[in-house]
């Protein structure tokens, strides 16, 4: 893995003016959507003056769902000649099971600009039932449920493939290799046919597809030597306890594969610095359970060990604020940070009134993820304030994008007793 360098920071009002080039983009809320459900679709990105546009309309043409921006100035209006970043959310109705193309296109008179666009996959979950949803392009084994009458034959993507019917599992076909994308799925019984509009989809592997797959982060999975003799150990586990939970890989356990059903496993650990990054399959998670702690086995009488969060999609945020770090020199202080998304700065402040410090933060992608990571000492920036506790704060500071999704945590390790203390969001 390599580290690309990022710009020195030379103060807030720089960053703030920078300008960078970037395309928009269009994110579904939620990112896995049925039929009976309605989304919101929101489209971010950089805007070429400070007039950005507002929310127009939607417009619904069989396949295509067109967003539009209204860019319109209204009159006595001075635009400043800055990149600025936008945000803007378009509630959509409840859609047919389907899968569309979604343009952004801005309007200013009577010119329409493309800005973005995407697929949303509209899934049918009603007419019967596909489990799992979706399987790799190489294609796998699928069950069907929600059926009055055992199938006869069944379509994948145009294609038929026969039924396996007997024991006690539900009838299953396995389905053949496919592209990427959403498949209708047709069931022949000897009294009806049904279609189920993209009833499966197809995912590549080597991708982290946001409509199917959520990322599960254990951010610590170290164990060995260090400091002033210790010695450390990371135990994290997932407990299941119902219906089979699906994963884009096999979970990093011994004897372990792609799903989960019942039981405790414990992770193994890799001494990356990120950590573990799972990416489970949206829907099937609900009987997960995590835990994840670390403990200094040379002094085990002295404490049980730290819990260390375990972080779901749900808990990334534009903006992370630490409060009330200790800035004693018995401390050392390591600052850990993950992005859903690249950017081109990010920053970490130390605001120990009145004294205001700002270090770039470094980033690398996860081999494997979406993910990128990045860590820093902040014990030197910390032992030169003014010895009181101090807030840190963690932005992506870019006057020209909005800012991507982030989550981190401090380390505090007492050099005297080698007791670590995470904090969190």
């Amino acid at each position: 893995m390599t580290s690309r360098p990022r710009f020195p920071v030379l103060s807030f009002l720089v960053l703030l003016l920078a300008s960078a080039a970037s395309a928009d983009t269009i994110v579904f809320d939620p990112p896995n959507v049925t039929a009976h459900h309605s989304v919101d679709a929101t489209v971010k990105g950089s805007w070429s003056d400070s007039c950005t546009p507002s929310v127009g309309n939607v417009v619904v043409a069989g396949s295509t769902i067109t967003l539009h921006l209204d860019a319109n100035v209204p009159p006595n209006v001075g635009c400043l000649a800055v990149l600025s970043p936008y945000v803007r959310t378009f509630h959509l109705d409840v859609l047919p099971a389907g899968s569309y193309t979604v343009i952004a296109v801005a309007d200013r008179g009577s010119t329409s600009t493309e800005r973005a666009r995407d697929t949303l996959i509209v899934r049918d979950a009603e007419t019967f039932t596909i489990s799992p949803y979706a399987v790799p392009i190489t294609g796998g084994q699928v069950y069907i449920t929600n059926l009055s009458q055992a199938p006869a034959r069944m379509t994948i993507g145009g294609v038929t493939v026969p039924v396996q019917i007997g024991g006690e599992m539900p009838p299953w076909v396995i389905a053949p290799p496919h592209a990427p994308g959403a498949v209708d799925v047709t069931i022949e019984t000897d009294s009806s046919t049904t279609t189920s509009k993209a009833a499966l989809i197809y995912y590549d592997p080597a991708a982290a597809d946001p409509a199917v797959f959520e990322p599960i982060l254990f951010p610590v999975a170290f164990e060995g030597p260090g400091a002033l003799g210790s010695q450390w150990l990371t135990e994290s586990f997932i407990y299941a306890s119902g219906s089979p939970s699906l994963f884009r890989d096999p979970l990093p356990c011994t004897t372990c594969g792609r799903s989960l059903t019942l039981g405790s496993r414990q992770l193994i650990n890799n001494g990356n610095p990120w950590g573990h990054v799972l990416y489970a399959m949206r829907g099937t998670t609900g009987a997960l359970d995590f835990g994840s702690r670390i403990r200094d086995t040379s002094r085990q009488a002295l404490t049980a060990g730290t819990e260390v969060p375990v972080v779901r999609e749900r808990d990334f945020r534009v903006q992370l604020r630490f409060l009330n770090v200790p800035t004693d020199a018995r401390y050392r202080v390591m600052l850990r940070f993950w992005s859903l998304e690249d950017f081109p700065q990010f920053i970490v402040v130390v605001n120990s009134s009145p004294l205001i410090q700002q270090q770039p933060l470094t980033v690398s992608k996860i081999p494997g993820t979406s993910m990128w990571f990045g860590s820093m000492d902040l014990t030197p920036l910390l032992t030169t304030s003014n010895g009181t506790p101090t807030m840190v704060t963690v932005v992506g500071l870019n006057g020209s994008l909005p800012a991507p999704a982030i989550w981190g945590m401090l380390s505090i390790t007492n050099n005297d007793t080698q007791q670590v203390t995470v904090v969190s969001p």
